[in-house]
């Protein structure tokens, strides 16, 4: 009787201890709540900065420069900031100590998060941007053709010349130019050259919205301001009579035209004031009076003052007559 109450007394005191037990392992459901509200009660600031270098945002991404690192700054209003974790691009999470840089063109992504000294965990967050190391490519071009003769690109005196540049990441924000060894000016459109016979040259570059400055390029050109010289000869020669040119109807009429700088591209005369006609061989007339006129052009377009001349053919046959003198 008495080994029955002993064993009576043993459940009951192993029941009473295993409640126990689950009562102080276990939480309810409202201590759990508790303690997932605590779990995320770190606060930070903007947390992820730039250190020096240059940070621009287009409206939509950030784009950097080469030499900025970033820094991730955290607070905790309670126990304080024990430990920063982070995760770079494809990396793990690891300890956060020093500011990240990276070394490599294009899109790259921070994730971190924070722990308070009592063990609270801040979400995770992430942070975008793309790294812009290359500068701009920049190009001259102009608006009227260039003859190039060796070496030395020729230019006529209407010429205006556009810069243009090309950035693959965060864009362009200037172009600068000089010409020959004057001030360097802000491109903002097409702009004539120096007017001034002889050799010159614009020297170009570009910049991005990060601070990336193209190498200065140069482009070397000669500036041609003197039109060709244009001139009649006429075989067999003009006899002159009262203040008229006379020719036969056989007699040939050229054009003679010469450039000092280029080259001549063509001649264009006209006939009587009718449609202009490119120049390729000697010219004959008919018989009457007759106006030619004539320009001749080089090979940057200059063009010469018009030449103009009266000629009279004399396409009449002479007649005599023999007759008896006494």
């Amino acid at each position: 009787m008495r080994k029955v109450k002993i064993l009576a007394v043993v459940f009951l005191w192993a029941g009473i201890v295993l409640a126990y037990a689950q009562q102080t392992t276990a939480p309810d459901q409202e201590e759990k709540g508790k303690s997932e509200q605590k779990s995320s009660a770190v606060t930070e600031e903007k947390e992820v900065q730039p250190v020096e270098g240059v940070v621009y945002n287009d409206g939509t991404m950030d784009y950097v420069a080469a030499d900025v690192k970033f820094k991730i700054v955290a607070k905790d209003e309670g126990s304080g900031v024990k430990q920063i974790f982070v995760m770079v691009d494809d990396s793990q999470f690891g300890i956060y100590d020093n500011p990240i840089g990276f070394f490599t063109d294009g899109k790259h992504m921070i994730a971190y998060r924070v722990e308070d000294n009592v063990g609270n965990m801040s979400p995770i967050k992430y942070y975008e941007f793309i790294m812009d190391k290359n500068p701009p490519k920049v190009s001259i071009s102009s608006d009227r053709k260039v003859v190039k003769i060796k070496d030395i690109n020729y230019v006529g005196s209407n010429v205006n010349f556009g810069i243009y540049a090309d950035d693959d990441y965060s864009g362009v924000k200037s172009i600068e130019y000089k010409i020959d060894d004057g001030a360097e000016t802000t491109y903002d459109k097409p702009f004539a050259p120096i007017a001034q016979n002889g050799l010159h040259k614009v020297s170009y570059k570009a910049t991005d919205n990060v601070g990336n400055v193209a190498q200065d390029q140069t482009y070397v050109f000669f500036m041609d301001l003197n039109a060709p010289t244009i001139e009649f000869s006429v075989d067999p020669e003009v006899y002159e009579k009262d203040g008229d040119s006379y020719i036969s109807s056989s007699a040939l009429i050229r054009l003679k035209a010469s450039d000092a700088e280029t080259a001549v591209a063509n001649i264009v005369y006209s006939i009587d004031d009718g449609q202009p006609i490119d120049y390729q061989t000697p010219i004959k007339l008919k018989g009457g009076t007759h106006v030619i006129k004539a320009r001749a052009y080089d090979l940057v377009g200059n063009a010469s003052e018009e030449i103009s001349a009266t000629f009279v053919v004399d396409a009449v046959v002479p007649e005599a007559e023999l007759t008896p003198v006494k």
